[in-house]
């Protein structure tokens, strides 16, 4: 009797603190690229369009709960390592076991966020082509993600949340291997800032961002001002409405001022007008996205042959619930050449992807 009473106590303190619960989730993705040299190439259609997701929440009660989940990422073509942003102590492609990770406190003052991890600003829901290639948004890889994160997010009131986020310039050593945010992979931005490290009066710096997002009923709202590890300025206006039988997009972008990585190379201080619409049809969804940039794009260049215009659109048909087929397009006029450096991933020319994705 008195085991059994010991065995029961037990269960019951085991239930009473084992409140968690894990999921795994993931997608892959395949099909054919065509760049804008018109060459061919198969796999994914991008990095994190390919990965597992592993996450636990634990409730702790009074209101309050813990969450962590950590994401690798990888290639469908080769079921190798996939590391879009090379921003890590190392500033090595492949350095790092997990893409992402990241550990959260919610309580009822709000959410603390830290790790490695997208930020709000680059998910929040303004850019339907948000995808690499196909994008409309010369910011949008920008300040997507980076290690060392803290971040901050209030409780929604009357549909506005505040939020505020720290990077650590230490921990983030190269903004990206891509040119989305207009950096180097040579741009050392966890060096001192000395004037040897500079380059003009630019400093490095830890991100520091801050911002609101209204969200209540068809419509999202955001703004948003970064200071970025290189000391640049940025702000950004949008919002979105959903009208039931399509759903429209508007953002501006605001770079105030240039992002170099030399005295001739780089992203000029310009703003980026994004319009975007998407329209469900049955099993479809057909995407329709404009860019335009106020001013050159390329540092240096006065004479509107970098005033970039870009269109993209495409369209997915859902086979089931979690099986789409995939067409996704743009083209890009008066963008900057593939062979220089910084162009906010604006390559002049045509490009398509065209493949299948499941997600489970």
């Amino acid at each position: 009797m008195k085991k059994t009473l010991i065995a029961l106590a037990a269960l019951a303190a085991t239930s009473a603190f084992a409140q968690s619960s894990v999921t795994i989730s993931g997608a892959i993705n395949y099909g054919v690229t065509t760049a804008t040299t018109k060459v061919h190439s198969y796999g994914g259609w991008k990095g994190d369009r390919n990965f597992l997701n592993f996450a636990v929440v634990e409730d702790l009660g009074g209101g309050m709960k813990i969450s962590a989940n950590v994401q690798p990422r990888y290639n469908s073509a080769n079921s190798g390592t996939n590391t879009g942003y090379v921003n890590s102590v190392t500033g090595l492609a492949g350095d790092s076991l997990f893409e992402q990770s990241a550990v959260a406190l919610d309580s009822a003052i709000g959410q603390v966020r830290v790790g490695r991890f997208t930020n709000i600003i680059g998910v929040a829901p303004l850019h339907p082509l948000e995808d690499a290639a196909q994008s409309t948004a010369s910011h949008q890889a920008a300040n997507g993600r980076h290690s060392a994160q803290f971040q901050y997010v209030s409780p929604a009131i009357m549909g506005a949340q505040v939020w505020v986020l720290n990077s650590q310039k230490s921990q983030n050593k190269y903004m990206g291997a891509g040119t989305g945010a207009g950096y180097l992979v040579t741009n050392d931005v966890s060096l001192l800032d000395t004037a040897a490290n500079r380059i003009g009066t630019q400093r490095r710096a830890n991100l520091s961002a801050a911002g609101i997002n209204y969200n209540n009923g068809p419509v999202f709202a955001q703004y948003y001002q970064i200071t970025d590890m290189q000391g640049q300025e940025q702000t950004k206006i949008g919002a979105s409405y959903d009208l039931g039988v399509a759903k429209l997009f508007a953002s501006q972008f605001n770079q105030k001022t240039a992002v170099q990585s030399s005295a001739t190379a780089g992203l000029a201080a310009h703003k980026a007008t994004e319009l975007a619409a998407t329209v469900p049809y049955g099993n479809f969804l057909f995407t329709l996205g404009m860019f335009n940039a106020d001013k050159d794009l390329k540092i240096g260049t006065t004479d509107g042959s970098t005033k970039t215009s870009k269109t993209g659109w495409g369209a997915t048909y859902n086979l089931s619930k979690r099986t789409q087929l995939i067409y996704a397009a743009s083209t890009t006029e008066k963008g900057v050449a593939a062979a220089t450096a910084n162009n906010g991933g604006l390559v002049t020319g045509n490009n398509q992807f065209v493949g299948i994705q499941h997600n489970f």
